[in-house]
Parts: C-alpha cells; structure tokens; sequence
C-alpha cells in the first residue's frame, strides 16, 4: 500500500505539471508565431550563420547538434531564451531523393530557471514522436512518451528519480491498454494492470519477486 500511495502522489504532482505543459504548449506556439526569433542573444559558445540563424546555443537549451539551426524566444521578455527551435535537413520518407529544412525538436524551459522542462521530438511531417518531460526540475527528464502517426504509443515514467523508469503505460488504438509498474523499484515489473476499451479489467501480481504474475484480480466495475 505504501507504494500505491507513493504513485498516488507522484500522479498527483504529474497533474499539475502536465496541465501547466499544456498551457506552455499552447502559450509557446502563440508566441512563436506572434514573436520573432530572438537573435544576438549571448548564451556561451552560439555561432551564426550567414543567414542569421544560429548553430550553437549555451547552457540554457540541450544544445543543437551537427547541421541543426535554432530560433530563440523570451516568452517572459527577460533577454534570456526560454524556448528553443532546431530545425535541419531531413529526407523525405516517402522520396528518399528529397530533402527539406524541418523542425526537429523544441524545447521549454517554463519556469524560467535556465534549464529545459520540456523536449520535444518531431518528423518529417511534422508529427510529434517523443515528448521528454522533467517533473521535479532538476534538469532530468522523468516522463518519456512515444507517438506513432501523431497517437500516443507508450509512456514511460521515472516515479523515484533515479534516471530508470519504473512505470509504463501502454496505448493502442488512441486509449489505454495497458500499464506495468516496478512497485519496489527493484528493476523488475510487479504490477501489470490490462484494460478493455479504456476501462480497467484484470490486475496481475508478483507475489515472490520473480518478475512473473502469480495472482490474478478481476475488477469489476461499478
């Protein structure tokens, strides 16, 4: 019980911070297009290209890699990037032959401590596929989700923060299927929770630590 309380906890912090992403998420992309980029801005070790945009940036983003070009915005208008945009070549899945300049990540740091909250993958298409979220602000990403043509596939959750999941929810068909949690945090799954339309239907239990179910409970709903 002691470990559910801790989930049920750590669910509760999860709330607030997704409900704050979605707010940034929305603030961010109306400001990127309300805004321009911030140029010029000094933030260690950036270098600019010939057209303005720039192929470094310092510690307060993850940094752009080989190729990558990045936008800087100050959403709280205090002269320090707060959001970064990385864009580079990408091909064409469907042309291999063809090329164009995309975004490719984003970046967030919403509460304006220097470090990045919130990463976020994008394709050729322009589609999410992967978000990285830090819930307790220490520059270290707890709460990993992958997409597969824009719908959430899986996510994965690091309840303890010791950089290793330890609670996964998996997603079919745009809704829950099923979740596997590591209650113990001793590495192995032993919890397993199997859902039928989105709605919880059977639990599973490792009773001896073997990291096999041992018991079964069927929920009934109410």
């Amino acid at each position: 019980m002691e470990g559910d309380q801790t989930v049920k906890v750590q669910f509760s912090h999860i709330s607030w911070v997704l409900l704050a992403i979605f707010s940034v998420a929305v603030f961010g992309a109306c400001s990127s297009s309300a805004e321009k980029p911030d140029q010029g801005l000094q933030t260690g070790g950036q270098s600019t290209n010939a057209d303005g945009s720039q192929t470094a940036v310092g510690p307060n983003a993850g940094g752009a890699g080989p190729g990558e070009k990045v936008k800087q915005y100050d959403l709280n208008h205090d002269n320090k990037p707060d959001v970064w945009a990385y864009y580079s070549q990408m091909t064409d899945p469907d042309n291999p032959g063809s090329t164009k300049e995309s975004l490719v990540r984003k970046e967030w740091d919403f509460n304006f401590d220097g470090k990045v909250d919130i990463r976020r993958f994008f394709n050729f298409k322009g589609e999410t596929v992967k978000d990285e979220l830090d819930l307790d602000f220490d520059g270290r990403f707890d709460v990993t989700t992958f997409y597969r043509g824009g719908n959430k596939l899986r996510q994965e959750y690091d309840f303890n923060f010791d950089s290793k999941p330890d609670y996964w929810k998996f997603f079919e068909k745009k809704v829950i299927a099923r979740t596997e949690r590591d209650r113990d945090f001793n590495g192995r799954v032993d919890h397993w929770e199997y859902y039928r339309d989105g709605a919880l239907e059977r639990i599973g239990l490792d009773e001896d630590g073997d990291g096999q179910i041992d018991k079964w409970i069927q929920h009934k709903s109410e």
